[in-house]
């Protein structure tokens, strides 16, 4: 009966942690990645993949800066030609944080977490929003 316990136990992890962990992505929707991690869309389309959060100059939380600090993330975007595109988030400049290629616009919502004085946030640490709509 344990055993029986034991392996039920298992089996529900398993599934669990696949269905917790997806791979893909709806246009118009908002999905996460993080740094290595690829999704697909769910129609006929590209897949993406956060290649690397290649600066973070975010002022931290509760600090004073002369100015306040950008977020620039690489993805790569294979369709039929892959493709590198930088995506920033800078307050103000909602231009810098969407791109066209082909026929989809990838916009960037969200980086995660967010700079603490003080803190230094490991790679393997941020996750970024994103949102992919056709054209």
């Amino acid at each position: 009966m344990k055993n029986y316990l034991l392996l039920l136990g298992l089996l529900l992890l398993f599934s669990a942690s696949k269905c917790g962990k997806k791979n893909g992505f709806e246009l118009g929707q908002t999905f996460r990645l993080q740094i290595g991690e690829k999704a697909h869309c769910q129609c006929p389309g590209p897949s993406i993949q956060l290649t690397a959060v290649k600066e973070d100059s975010r002022c931290p939380e509760f600090t004073n800066c002369i100015w306040e600090g950008q977020a620039v993330v690489q993805l790569l975007i294979e369709e039929a030609t892959p493709q590198y595109i930088d995506l920033t988030l800078r307050e103000g400049h909602p231009e810098l944080s969407s791109k066209k290629v082909g026929n989809f616009i990838y916009r960037l919502e969200k980086v995660s977490p967010y700079p603490q004085a003080g803190q230094n946030i490991k790679a393997e640490e941020y996750i970024v929003e994103l949102v992919a709509e056709g054209i």
